[in-house]
């Protein structure tokens, strides 16, 4: 092979080697949803997560034709609100990275005249990006499987604050219809009161008695209609909706019931370190520093070596040949950052230890929560609820045979309507710690710490490069 072929293979190599680097036209939600599919897997979740298949605005006015379910909630705010949108953008960003990873700076060309027929000419490959773009590579990959990571909690995470919304919106609707029955029993009860104030059989002081009760009911119906309205508002934030899909939304009239069996784990606090993603994306973040801190020490010596071919003309005579240049590490051989990157490295290190501790800790903590919550609940609809009844009947029956006043009974109504209310609660409550848990084992339970970048200490240190 002769020397031409040589310095024409060497010339092209570069181009080969970055002629693959693309990004995907998706930018990259297939590998997000495979994450997710894997989580959903872990735990036989049946979350309705499909990310490339989009909603349309006609299947959005189908669904909000009817009162909105759980399900269609969840499926609908990964849709419909461009916040989730925004976030999985950020993994095309990291895909962009990637494939510019791969690529080599474009080439410097030089001309040079001393005489009419006295110059040079000189073309020149950034040698040393060459020779590290495997490392930089790695260490792109490493941070593109971390956004594929945050991307993927990010949408766990959007889910299970749409199924908290949805719940509180659902509960409060609850709290404001028991609300309504008890101000309605009320308004009877205060009307018959003074029929027979008037007719001479109850006195003053009942009457005012009842009237003070009505108004305070009508006082904490008025605050609960405000609440109602907030929490339905946070709902339709949550599913970004607006305009007349905004005004289309209605729910249930019930909360859902209670399922017969809990979740049981046998070593939950194993099974959230293994599979919880922010535990993930800290190892990620600690390999690539890594990566980064091995970067940084060789970046000095390699970073601003450049080869390339160089042609002279001089009186007439051509001579070709090859020209060599690199920097010399005299007055910063990059002893300042290589300590940053190490001291970046030990940080990362001690936050992941960090991510794991809450891990363990959040999902024993949400564990506990859900089997109490549970608890609770089962014993209001068990015992609590069918005893109150049993009391309201008697006090009825009491009533009806003229051995208590209708004030007795208002009253009863009132504290039938509070338990009921506590009752409405400890469902909602029971619900909320079910989506706690598995926000906590699948890994959206805190959201991860912010590590520093890994490519700060490598510009950084190209920056002192440069010539």
């Amino acid at each position: 092979m002769n020397k031409k072929m040589r310095l024409g293979l060497a010339l092209s190599l570069p181009l080969i080697m970055t002629a693959c680097t693309t990004v995907p036209k998706d930018n990259g939600i297939a590998q997000v949803q495979e994450l997710l599919d894997e989580s959903k897997a872990t735990y036989d979740l049946k979350m309705p997560i499909d990310l490339e298949s989009p909603m349309s605005a006609e299947e959005i006015t189908a669904i909000l034709s009817a009162p909105l379910n759980i399900s269609d909630a969840e499926r609908m705010s990964l849709h419909a609100n461009p916040e989730v949108q925004a976030n999985l953008m950020l993994v095309g960003i990291a895909e962009a990275d990637y494939a510019q990873a791969g690529r080599m700076r474009n080439p410097g060309f030089t001309f040079e005249r001393f005489a009419a027929e006295d110059y040079s000419l000189s073309l020149l490959f950034d040698l040393g990006g060459l020779l590290l773009m495997p490392l930089r590579r790695q260490i792109e990959a490493r941070r593109l499987e971390v956004a594929r990571y945050e991307a993927a909690a990010t949408v766990l995470d959007h889910i299970v604050n749409t199924r908290r919304a949805w719940l509180s919106a659902v509960a409060e609707q609850q709290r404001t219809k028991l609300m309504e029955r008890a101000v309605e029993s009320a308004r009877t009860g205060n009307q018959m009161t003074r029929q027979m104030s008037a007719l001479g059989h109850s006195g003053v002081i009942e009457s005012a008695e009842s009237e003070i009760l009505l108004r305070q009911l009508q006082a904490s119906m008025a605050r609960q209609k405000m609440t109602e309205a907030a929490s339905k508002e946070a709902l339709i934030r949550q599913l970004g909706l607006w305009g007349s899909h905004a005004r289309m939304l209605r729910l249930p009239d019930t909360l859902p019931e209670l399922p017969e069996n809990l979740i049981y784990f046998e070593a939950i606090e194993r099974d959230a370190i293994q599979n919880r993603l922010d535990v993930e994306i800290a190892r990620l973040n600690l390999e690539s520093m890594a990566k980064n801190l091995k970067l940084t020490q060789l970046n000095p010596f390699i970073s601003s070596v450049e080869v390339g071919a160089l042609q002279e003309t001089t009186e007439g005579l051509n001579e070709a040949g090859y020209e060599l240049e690199l920097s010399i590490p005299i007055f910063d051989a990059g002893g300042v950052q290589n300590a940053r990157a190490r001291t970046v490295f030990e940080r990362a290190q001690a936050q992941a230890e960090v991510v794991a501790i809450a891990a363990a800790s959040e999902s024993r903590q949400a564990f506990v929560t859900y089997r109490t919550a549970w608890d609770l609940a089962k014993d209001f609809g068990d015992q609590l609820i069918p005893l109150r009844k049993r009391v309201s009947q008697e006090r009825l029956l009491m009533y009806n045979g003229m051995l208590i006043s209708v004030f007795d009974l208002l009253a009863d109504v009132r504290s039938a309507a509070s338990l009921e209310s506590d009752y409405v609660d400890a469902v909602r409550d029971f619900w909320l710690a079910d989506a706690n848990l598995q926000s906590a084992i699948m890994g959206t339970g805190s959201r991860p710490m912010i590590f520093e970048e890994p490519g700060a200490s490598l510009e950084a240190g190209e920056g002192g490069a440069d010539h």
